[in-house]
């Protein structure tokens, strides 16, 4: 399998394959909502099994192989990930790997487009798009990311636009279909005991994929009917994954909002009761980290006080690393254990323009000081701060 864009991690420790053909395009408002209704279709029925009984006895004939569809963004990328996951051939008489991709490659070249297909997934797109914007917690933060990365890949929503959909045609799709097959990158994993693989090379995106986004600190507000307030704050950082303190940017995202122990969860959460939830998550392609919570709408201002303490806490107390440590190296020994997680670190370490393995990066997370994880504070702008207010009718009216 030493083709162009074909990786393999050869593990015989698992009765199942893993297998994962992924598009890599460029991310773009324009083609965002096409591409979450493409993904639909990827996920329905194929040319060759037009029905939905045809394509669940394909995969019945498989023993039972399951097929799942994705898209996200990384960077300034949108990816579209089709996975199957079937038992070993090595249990049976079939040639069942091959037989795998043959349906893959089925899938990305021949989905079943046409008018009826596509408005099943108009309708199912514009279902999903409506219970995200219904949770406010998940409109929170898909509204924080559009405002703070306007007229950049950060603020474009990966679940597409509503007031798209109706608008798109099957000649739209077939389109976007066809410019995808020409035009996208694209990368096949495979993981399990799988020695060989008849296949032409793919076309693997070179070069990194992280991008630095610019963020304004400024806060924003917006009401809702509820009695709880969502707060979102954006922080752009300029540590980027060749930076010298990337190891100890991660540690200090554990120490700061992470972990049990972390700093937002222990003084915000279980000293003050402030917040039922509060973490720090990073957007490891965008540059940025961001702190999201859930709070009494009169407490917004002391809340957003309180965790602006905890950067000034981290600076001034003594870290103890160890716990902090031990949380990440936990996590890096549980990627071998999933044939998921294997191959998202490999497809992780192709978009970093880097070549690590678990062992090492546990190494790297090792030797990280405690002076280099405060210096990290020095690389954090101000944030953009999205409040998601919680008021009664009687407020709104």
């Amino acid at each position: 399998m030493n083709k162009k864009g074909l990786y393999r991690i050869q593990d015989p420790k698992f009765n199942d394959v893993y297998m994962s053909l992924r598009l890599i395009f460029d991310l773009k408002y324009e083609t965002v909502t096409k591409a979450n209704l493409l993904n639909y279709l990827f996920s329905d029925r194929l040319e060759k099994y037009p029905t939905k009984q045809a394509i669940t006895k394909a995969h019945d004939l498989l023993y039972g192989s399951k097929f799942s569809s994705y898209t996200y963004s990384i960077g300034k990328y949108q990816v579209i990930e089709l996975s199957l996951i079937g038992i070993n051939e090595k249990f049976v008489s079939e040639p069942l790997h091959q037989l795998y991709v043959d349906l893959l490659l089925e899938t990305l070249n021949r989905p079943l487009i046409n008018e009826e297909t596509l408005r099943e997934a108009k309708k199912n797109v514009s279902q999903a798009i409506k219970r995200q914007q219904e949770n406010p917690t998940h409109y929170a933060i898909f509204k924080a990311f559009e405002l703070a990365g306007k007229g950049q890949p950060f603020g474009i929503s990966t679940q597409g636009y509503l007031e798209e959909i109706d608008d798109i045609t099957l000649d739209d799709i077939k389109a976007f279909h066809q410019t995808l097959l020409k035009d996208a990158y694209k990368e096949f994993y495979v993981n399990g005991d799988v020695k060989t693989l008849d296949m032409e090379s793919m076309r693997p995106l070179s070069g990194t994929s992280v991008i630095q986004t610019d963020i304004e600190s400024k806060k924003v507000f917006e009401e809702q009917t509820a009695t709880q307030s969502e707060i979102v704050q954006i922080y752009p950082v300029t540590i980027d994954p060749t930076h010298r303190l990337y190891y100890a940017y991660l540690l200090f995202l554990v120490i700061l909002g992470q972990s049990p122990t972390s700093y937002l969860f222990r003084n915000i959460r279980e000293k003050e009761s402030l917040a039922y939830s509060i973490y720090a998550s990073q957007l490891i392609y965008d540059g940025v980290f961001y702190v999201m919570t859930s709070v009494n709408p009169s407490q917004e201002d002391y809340v957003l006080k309180r965790i602006a303490d905890q950067f000034t806490l981290i600076r001034k107390d003594s870290l103890n690393l160890d716990s902090a440590k031990q949380y990440i190296i936990n996590k890096m020994e549980g990627i071998s254990e999933s044939p998921r997680q294997s191959i998202d670190f490999v497809f992780r370490n192709n978009r970093l323009n880097l070549s690590d393995s678990p062992q090492e990066l546990i190494e790297a997370f090792k030797k990280v000081t405690e002076e280099e994880v405060k210096d990290v504070l020095g690389h954090i702008g101000s944030p953009y701060t999205f409040v998601y207010r919680g008021v009664n009718n009687e407020e709104i009216a």
